[in-house]
């Protein structure tokens, strides 16, 4: 039996969704939405608990509610799983969507856990990681998980970052990779330790280094490590009492005025320079 069309922006569905545009509120709750057909169809693929969906409808020529074209096919799956979609008035949908998306499907769903047992336990004996220490900016974090995504990194650790893993900018500038790509959140420390503990080789890129990215070997365990744009990494990656004798501090060298580049397309370069070595390796 169809469910009941949400017409009001009053009814509790509705101001629970708005709500969770708050950051404060996704982290008490443990919830966040997902705006988009592919986001939606990705973290469903990926294993990510969806709570509810909510499809945005119109009345046609015949005055039966309709659903927007680009939303169809993944309504149809979800009718298909018996999953229940909550249809929502034009009007009320643009209170709970995100900016000006117009796809008219939004789904509130679970945060998945974000631990290191976990994480661990989706790697493979060689990994080719990427840690991020205090980027603050969602949109260069999803825009980071995109790059490991392409480039088949098979983990993102989240160091001391400040930016909310389900922020929607999070999630629109991933293209929903955020959800595939196994992830953890730690503190520097605990970060460095378990690398450590698992043999796994730093490779700090620091502005100032002397090595080039190119002359290290990326071929065993590698953890790529990246700071924010404006203050690079903090003092404790310099220090190879810490970091391990055979770890490395690295450098893209900047031939123009700038001294930097932005770390999404710094994280693009490592990742596939290291995708290559790797694969030149193993042929």
């Amino acid at each position: 039996m169809p469910l009941p069309l949400i017409t009001s922006a009053s009814n509790p569905r509705v101001k629970h969704a708005a709500a969770l545009r708050e950051s404060r509120r996704r982290r008490k709750s443990g919830e966040f939405l997902i705006d988009g057909v592919r986001e939606i169809d990705r973290a469903r693929k990926s294993g990510v608990r969806l709570i509810e969906v909510y499809a945005r409808v119109e009345r046609g020529a015949e005055g039966i509610p309709a659903v927007p074209d680009p939303a169809k096919a993944l309504l149809d799956e979800f009718e298909r799983d018996r999953f229940p979609v909550w249809p929502v008035e034009r009007s009320v949908f643009a209170k709970m969507a995100f900016g000006d998306r117009n796809e008219g499907v939004l789904a509130l769903a679970e945060a998945p856990r974000r631990d290191f047992d976990l994480f661990e336990s989706k790697l493979p004996d060689d990994p080719l990681l990427c840690v991020l220490e205090r980027i603050e900016k969602p949109g260069n974090i999803g825009a980071v998980f995109r790059s490991a995504d392409g480039a088949g990194v098979d983990g993102i650790i989240l160091a001391d970052c400040g930016g909310d893993l389900w922020h929607p900018n999070a999630i629109r500038s991933s293209l929903g990779t955020l959800f595939s790509v196994p992830c953890v959140t730690a503190s520097a420390d605990e970060t460095i330790r378990w690398l450590r503990s698992r043999h796994i080789r730093i490779a700090a890129a620091i502005c100032d280094a002397a090595l080039p990215y190119s002359e290290i070997d990326y071929t065993g365990a590698t953890a790529i490590v990246l700071g924010s744009e404006d203050e690079g990494l903090t003092p404790i990656w310099h220090d190879r009492s810490k970091t391990g004798p055979d770890s490395a501090a690295i450098v893209l060298p900047m031939r123009g005025i700038a001294d930097s580049l932005n770390i999404s397309n710094a994280a693009a370069i490592l990742f596939y320079h290291a995708l290559l070595r790797r694969q030149t390796s193993r042929s």
